[in-house]
C-alpha cells in the first residue's frame, strides 16, 4: 500500500523554488540591461562580475535543488497534481516544469562556455568568495564562444517565455478552476 501524496512541498523544497526563482528573475534582468543598456565601463565590469557569480551560485543551487527533487521523489514528497486536471493539462504541466529544469541547468552551463571560451580569460570570482575555474581546453575558442553567446540569449527569450506560461498556469488554476497551486510551494 503507497502513501498518500502530500498536499504540498516540504520547506526545502518551497526555499529552493522561490530563492532559484528570484534568481533566475534578477540573473535574466541583469542579462538584458548588460545586453541592452548602455552604462559607464566599470559598472559594466562590475554587472558583468556580478552576473558571473550568480551563474555559478545558481548552477550550484540547481544541483542542490535536483537532488533535493530526486530525494522527495524516492520518499514521495511531492505532491501529485490535482485531480480535476484532464490529462492533457497534465502532460503540459510536466513538460512545463521538464522545460523549466532544462533552461535552469542550460542558462548557467552555456554561461560558463561562453566565459571559459572568451578570449580575454578574465576569472570568475564568485562574489570574492572563491575563484570557479574555466572549462580546460576550450579558452579563446571562438567557435564555443560564438554558439555559447548565441544559445545563451536564445535561452534566455525562452526561459522569459517558459516562466511567464509557469505563472499564467499558476493564475489560470486559481481563477477558472478555482484551483490554488500557489499553496503547495508557499508557507502555511
Amino acid at each position: 500500500m503507497s502513501k498518500a501524496s502530500p498536499s504540498r512541498y516540504n520547506s526545502i523544497a518551497i526555499i529552493l523554488h522561490w530563492v532559484m526563482a528570484i534568481g533566475f528573475i534578477m540573473m535574466l534582468g541583469s542579462g538584458f540591461v548588460l545586453e541592452f543598456a548602455e552604462l559607464d565601463q566599470s559598472l559594466t565590469f562590475k554587472m558583468y562580475q556580478w552576473h558571473k557569480s550568480g551563474g555559478v551560485l545558481l548552477l550550484l543551487a540547481f544541483g542542490l535543488r535536483i537532488t533535493w527533487r530526486i530525494i522527495s521523489h524516492l520518499r514521495n514528497q511531492i505532491p501529485s497534481l490535482p485531480q480535476s486536471f484532464p490529462k492533457l493539462e497534465r502532460i503540459a504541466a510536466h513538460l512545463g516544469h521538464f522545460g523549466l529544469y532544462g533552461l535552469m541547468i542550460a542558462m548557467p552551463l552555456t554561461g560558463w562556455v561562453m566565459v571559459s571560451s572568451s578570449p580575454y580569460g578574465l576569472p570568475t570570482i564568485v562574489f570574492g568568495w572563491f575563484e570557479w575555474p574555466h572549462i580546460p581546453t576550450i579558452q579563446g575558442n571562438e567557435t564555443f564562444n560564438k554558439l555559447s553567446k548565441n544559445a545563451h540569449a536564445i535561452l534566455a527569450y525562452a526561459f522569459v517565455g517558459m516562466i511567464l506560461l509557469h505563472i499564467a498556469a499558476v493564475i489560470k488554476h486559481a481563477i477558472k478552476d478555482n484551483e490554488n497551486l500557489l499553496k503547495r510551494i508557499w508557507w502555511t
